[in-house]
């Protein structure tokens, strides 16, 4: 029943909303508030907290369910985020909009100049040297994320050229291209390949995207994604 109402109460903005949907959809959320003013809940596997309400009053009191010692928290409304930056010593907050591929149609590659292939943990190394925001996630993330087979590698003629993977919370992301091999078209291939992975696991195809990253929007864009009209507010400790 809980589940119901949080859902019902989210999809009036799914593209907003689009993460809090997916945890509850693959039963990894525990839905610690829902009604039809604001959810709460936390993705059990990555331990991340998520809330959107729709007004102050519903912000307010949700905060006294959020513990202390939380390390990330997931805001969908200004009236939560300016809360939990008054309560909470955040060290990171990062503004993006969550970008989501809709259709149930597979995306097709036209004239791949790569091979995309899953990667293993021989390349935690690389992969951590070369992700921009490796110094926000734990020490054994990455090793992690690719032991769960999550992590896809480009290759031509053999050699690794970027990557890409899908977060613990559900959201795909990590998306580099090393320079020598940029605008060549392979950070669209990367993102295909990790968006019809999503669809054929019965996913919701969608990433966030920081604000500013306006080369990611296009190429969201250009592939048929839809962003969120408002942003979501990721606050890390």
């Amino acid at each position: 029943m809980i589940n119901n109402i949080a859902s019902d109460m989210l999809s009036k903005d799914f593209l907003l909303n689009v993460d809090m949907l997916e945890c509850i959809r693959r039963g990894s959320a525990e839905i610690l508030f829902a009604s039809h003013d604001g959810v709460l809940l936390i993705d059990i596997p990555s331990q991340i907290y998520m809330i959107f309400t729709t007004n102050y009053q519903i912000a307010k009191r949700l905060l006294h369910s959020i513990p202390q010692n939380i390390d990330i928290i997931v805001a969908h409304d200004k009236f939560s985020y300016n809360l939990l930056k008054i309560k909470f010593n955040f060290k990171k907050t990062i503004l993006c909009y969550n970008s989501v591929y809709i259709k149930k149609t597979h995306i097709e590659i036209k004239n791949p100049i790569v091979e995309i292939r899953f990667l293993t943990n021989k390349y935690t190394n690389i992969i951590t040297k070369n992700y921009c925001k490796a110094e926000i996630v734990k020490d054994t993330y990455i090793e992690n994320r690719l032991n769960a087979n999550e992590m896809f590698g480009a290759f031509l003629n053999n050699n690794l050229c970027g990557f890409i993977g899908s977060h613990e919370e559900g959201s795909i992301g990590m998306l580099e291209v090393f320079p020598k091999y940029r605008k060549r078209g392979i950070g669209c291939a990367l993102q295909i390949a990790a968006t019809n992975y999503a669809l054929a696991n019965h996913r919701y195809p969608y990433g966030e995207i920081v604000e500013i990253n306006t080369n990611s929007i296009a190429l969201q864009r250009k592939l048929g994604f839809q962003l969120s009209s408002n942003k979501v507010y990721w606050l890390i400790k």
